[in-house]
């Protein structure tokens, strides 16, 4: 029985023999900064524009705006908005807030992004309930730009692999 071979096998033993694995690791790390880089900012825009991944934040309640002098949600002092950070872990990222990062006041930022996430209701020790409704500003932002960082991945695939 006879093998025949098809296609551009120069071109197969180029790609195959020039340290592939190496070079496929900086484009697919090189795409993962990338990515990290641009769910930050887009973030960071969402809770500016008040709408992230274009879903528009629940209304403060009125009270809240008189205290806080704003109707602006999640904007206060402006930590939570310089707290979204990415950190790069080998061919890995984070994206959102470091645990470890604290307000001046001392708070956790990935507590207080948690509530601000998800919502929550606090029993106040005088007998009031308080419900702060959930406000999204990760995962609106992370589903809005999923297919770009597909894409991302797949272009920096596709310069390794030529």
């Amino acid at each position: 029985m006879a093998v025949s071979r098809f296609g551009d096998w120069e071109k197969a033993k180029q790609v195959l023999g020039s340290n592939l694995g190496a070079r496929l690791a900086q484009a697919l790390r090189q795409a993962t900064v990338k990515n990290a880089m641009l769910l930050v900012r887009e973030i960071k825009k969402g809770i500016t524009s008040q709408a992230p991944g274009g879903v528009p934040f629940a209304r403060l309640a009125q009270s809240t705006i008189e205290r806080k002098g704003s109707s602006k949600a999640l904007i206060d002092t402006g930590f939570l908005l310089a707290s979204v950070t990415q950190l790069i872990l080998g061919d890995r990222a984070f994206v959102g807030l470091l645990r470890g990062t604290r307000n001046k006041e001392g708070d956790e930022m990935a507590n207080i992004g948690a509530i601000m996430e998800f919502g929550a209701t606090i029993n106040h020790p005088n007998g009031a309930v308080i419900i702060l409704p959930p406000r999204p500003f990760l995962h609106p932002v992370m589903e809005q730009y999923r297919g770009e960082i597909v894409k991302n991945y797949q272009e920096a695939i596709r310069s390794v692999l030529g």
